[in-house]
């Protein structure tokens, strides 16, 4: 409320005092120009001063905007004083006034912080080159160093006036609107309340005095200039104000999509309006618009595919710790029940399913032995045996969970599914592990298999079940064996190699 009370202020004792001294009232509006103007130059600096540890640059490009703006005003003043020139649209200030709006629309050009990128900020650096060469030669192709000639080319500066200070209002809006981030909304909400109203009060001031019958420069006419800069100054020097609304993640995705396009359709528009008189420099910019937003477009799109990838590794990544055994580099309890439960649902199933359960014989008598670490590395020697080796395309290879590890064979009758299951006990036996607790003398394994056809009444703990009750039979007749069930009927399939 004091910051208010303080700019209205400033702006009463501007209209007082041009008021009282009217023989005066030119030198006395450039003095109130220039505080405006600095006071506003002071609230961006200090606004990107406490934008935090990552300075937000855009603050720098709004008081490069301003600077531009004073020196513009500067040369007005140069004009009128030094040089005894009244003519109301003289070249080298109109051009700046002109100019001024280039960093600012770099600004609101530019995508969300975490898009933007060396090669966005290229592409704008030319585009904001190319725009500022063909501000100035619009410029100068109505208006020459003294001013405008006539009333015709003093209608033509201000319309192009107007028509970038209203399209840049309505872009500044626009991304004030569709904020998604607290330095967003602090940022454009400085940018918005200074363009809105700049664009608003200039419009009427160049319309209604500068180009009235009588121009009225000097008078209290002027306070109106001063006014966009003090809601600059208001808006920027307050505090960061909590949003009231929330915009879609549509729209707001929408509007920091496009507008990296508003720098582009700039020069786009004025390559068109001066392609006429330079038709040459007309087709450069507007072709190097039509350039730089496919541009744009395409290595955003590189981007996202990059992304894209790096994500879907990451993803990958994590699944595989999700479903990955750490010790032993095998599919762990959930792959298997995950594969189990797909193999079993498969559409179209019309083979059996085959589940062997593997457990290493005497393994807690061999981890008594020689220690946990011991037991460890054997879990993966055996790990690395029944991986190498006979297995086929399509079998799927866990660890079940301890020293247990099972195999789901999909498509495969009992006979086949018992002759894998040998090879595997024998592969496991070739390795020698030294076991002096064993009545074998090196680690066995016992292997349960059984074998279900998928059907509507039962799933795949029936199957899970059935394995491991041929296991426990395996086992307890002797180990070092395979143990088979069918019909809930459990044999002895084969006996130790050893």
């Amino acid at each position: 409320m004091k910051a208010f009370i303080a700019a209205a202020a400033l702006v009463a004792v501007h209209a007082i005092t041009v008021t009282a001294l009217p023989g005066q009232g030119m030198a006395i509006s450039y003095a109130f120009f220039f505080l405006a103007g600095s006071l506003a130059i002071g609230a961006s600096l200090h606004a990107w001063r406490r934008s935090g540890a990552q300075r937000d640059g855009r603050w720098l490009l709004l008081t490069a905007s301003l600077v531009l703006w004073a020196v513009g005003m500067l040369l007005s003043a140069r004009q009128y004083y030094w040089l005894a020139n009244d003519n109301p649209a003289p070249g080298d200030s109109m051009f700046l006034y002109v100019l001024y709006v280039l960093p600012v629309l770099v600004a609101v050009s530019s995508a969300p912080v975490p898009a933007r990128k060396r090669w966005a900020l290229s592409i704008d650096l030319v585009l904001a080159s190319l725009l500022g060469i063909l501000f100035y030669v619009h410029t100068f192709s109505i208006v020459s160093m003294q001013g405008a000639v006539g009333s015709t080319q003093e209608n033509d500066i201000v319309r192009m006036l107007d028509i970038e200070n209203f399209a840049l209002a309505i872009a500044a809006l626009l991304r004030y609107l569709a904020t998604d981030r607290a330095d967003d909304h602090y940022f454009f909400r400085s940018v918005a309340a200074f363009f809105s109203t700049y664009a608003l009060v200039v419009f009427y001031y160049n319309h209604y005095v500068a180009l009235g019958d009588h121009p009225e420069f000097g008078t209290a006419w002027d306070v109106l200039l001063v006014i966009p800069f003090l809601a600059l100054v208001l808006t920027a020097s307050a505090r960061q104000s909590q949003r009231h609304w929330h915009p879609s993640v549509y729209l707001v995705r929408f509007v920091q999509s496009a507008s990296p396009t508003f720098l582009a359709l700039s020069v786009l528009g004025l390559g068109l309006m001066v392609i006429r008189d330079m038709p040459v420099l007309g087709i450069v910019g507007a072709v190097a618009a039509v350039l730089g937003i496919g541009l744009r477009s395409s290595l955003a799109q590189v981007d996202l595919v990059a992304e894209e990838h790096r994500l879907a590794q990451r993803r990958d990544a994590l699944e595989g710790l999700v479903f990955t055994d750490s010790l032993t580099g095998l599919a762990n309890r959930r792959a298997l029940d995950e594969r189990l439960l797909r193999e079993w649902h498969r559409p179209g199933q019309r083979e059996p399913i085959a589940l062997l359960m593997i457990d290493l014989d005497f393994f807690k008598e061999y981890n008594d032995r020689y220690g946990h670490l011991a037991g460890d590395d054997c879990l993966r020697t055996v790990a690395s045996a029944l991986f190498a080796r006979c297995l086929r395309a399509g079998d799927f290879l866990a660890r079940y969970g301890g020293e247990e590890f099972a195999v789901i064979a999909p498509a495969t009758r009992l006979a086949d599914a018992v002759a894998l299951a040998d090879n595997l006990r024998r592969q496991v036996e070739e390795q020698r592990i030294i076991h002096p607790l064993s009545p074998y003398g090196h680690m066995t394994v016992s292997v349960g298999v059984a074998t279900l056809q998928p059907h509507a009444t039962g799933g795949p703990l029936d199957l899970l079940n059935a394995a491991d009750h041929a296991l426990y039979q395996a086992k307890h007749e002797g180990r070092n064996r395979t143990g088979c069930i069918r019909d809930e009927r459990v044999r002895e399939t084969s006996t130790s190699d050893a």
